[in-house]
């Protein structure tokens, strides 16, 4: 079962608070930059740190290489304050309309 779209543009990771990639097919949410796999258990998301999955050298090149084909980034939304860093890049501060 997909998340919702509105869903997906406000999900950040519970740790570092940066946008996570939401592989569908794979049911999960990624994060890359802290090497961590997150669960979607029947169409909810399980941000847990104390339950999310270490990943190891292997399986992040493969999960590099699947989001650079088909991963959508997370925690983009108008809310979410930065925009989308890939994999092990820090996020960006969205512009502050009132320094200008």
């Amino acid at each position: 079962m997909p998340l919702d779209p509105l869903l997906v543009e406000i999900l950040v990771c519970p740790e570092d608070k940066q946008p996570l990639w939401y592989l569908e097919d794979e049911s999960s949410l990624v994060n890359l930059r802290l090497l961590r796999r997150y669960r979607i258990a029947d169409g909810i998301p399980v941000l847990l740190v104390d339950e999310c999955e270490a990943l190891d050298d292997a399986e992040v090149a493969r999960l590099e290489a699947k989001v650079d084909a088909s991963g959508v980034l997370t925690g983009t939304g108008s809310d979410a304050g930065c925009r989308g860093a890939p994999r092990g890049a820090a996020a960006e501060p969205a512009d502050d309309p009132t320094e200008r």
